[in-house]
């Protein structure tokens, strides 16, 4: 063989064997490269929905509070019993009638959420010195002045049973304290007499709470309660509408309508009682 042929022959293999290292090293980037993809795609597939899911629970675990301060704008329509010879007198206190006894008034409400869990509470103090809307019924008497400390405090817990879509449904249970002292003053040209009566009661309550959207930063709330009967007052209830706007995230200003009765009868005293009227809220959330 010449010398020529021999050096194109070693030419051809060098050629060869470089051809081969370069097709290996193109196959190991290309597996590298597919790896590569193949892990991103692993790493991508991993649940972000963890760390999404392990937020949200940490978010659903914490306790929501909100305050709720409101003004009342309630008459008050009803009979109690405070001398116990004397006939009942009844009440028909309309609200210029209240504005006039107004002494002092107290009105607030809170709230926290956990989860579906709900704790409500609620407390309303109202002092008055009446002596107009006194319906006198013992014809010996021409004039009357009452003067009326009623306090409630109730306390609500209970279950989000309706908390998937834009309504929202409470089921609570819990009570409500009642502390009133009322004494009476009855005046008449040939006699007079007075009395006082202080009465402190519980009464066990049911309640459920309604939540709805009416469109843009308007909802609906509707509240209501029954209890006492017979373990407490015979009869006590409580419905409360109100159309709410919402002023930011934390605020909201609502207007509605409140109606509260309670029918209490122990010994000689009597309080049968409604109160009625307008109210207007503000609701601030933390």
């Amino acid at each position: 063989m010449s010398a020529a042929r021999i050096l194109l022959a070693r030419g051809l293999c060098a050629l060869a064997l470089a051809g081969s290292a370069s097709v290996a090293r193109a196959a190991d980037i290309e597996a590298s490269t597919v790896d590569a993809t193949e892990n991103s795609q692993a790493q991508e597939a991993q649940p972000p929905a963890e760390a999404g899911d392990s937020q949200a629970q940490s978010q659903s675990g914490k306790w929501q509070f909100a305050t709720i301060g409101y003004v009342w704008f309630a008459g008050a329509e009803g009979s109690t019993d405070v001398i116990g010879p004397v006939e009942p007198v009844g009440l028909d206190l309309s609200f210029g009638d209240v504005l006039k006894a107004f002494k002092f008034a107290f009105m607030g409400a809170a709230e926290a959420q956990r989860d579906r869990f709900v704790v409500l509470g609620d407390l309303t103090f109202i002092h008055l010195e009446a002596k107009h809307g006194i319906d006198i019924r013992n014809q010996d008497f021409l004039d009357a002045e009452l003067d009326s400390r009623t306090a409630e405090v109730t306390l609500l817990g209970g279950y989000r049973v309706a908390n998937k879509g834009p309504v929202t449904v409470d089921l609570l249970a819990g009570g409500r304290m009642n502390f009133l002292k009322i004494s009476l003053q009855l005046d008449g040209p040939n006699r007079s007499a007075d009395g006082a009566v202080t009465e402190n009661w519980f009464d066990p309550l049911v309640a459920a709470r309604i939540n709805a959207p009416l469109g843009g930063k308007w909802s609906l709330a509707l509240y209501g309660d029954i209890g006492g009967l017979g373990m407490g007052s015979d009869l006590t209830w409580q419905g409360n509408a109100t159309v709410n706007y919402q002023l930011n995230h934390k605020m909201t200003l609502g207007a509605g309508w409140r109606h509260f009765k309670v029918n209490y009868d122990h010994g000689d005293f009597l309080y049968n009682v409604a109160q009625s009227g307008p109210i207007v809220t503000f609701r601030t959330a933390f």
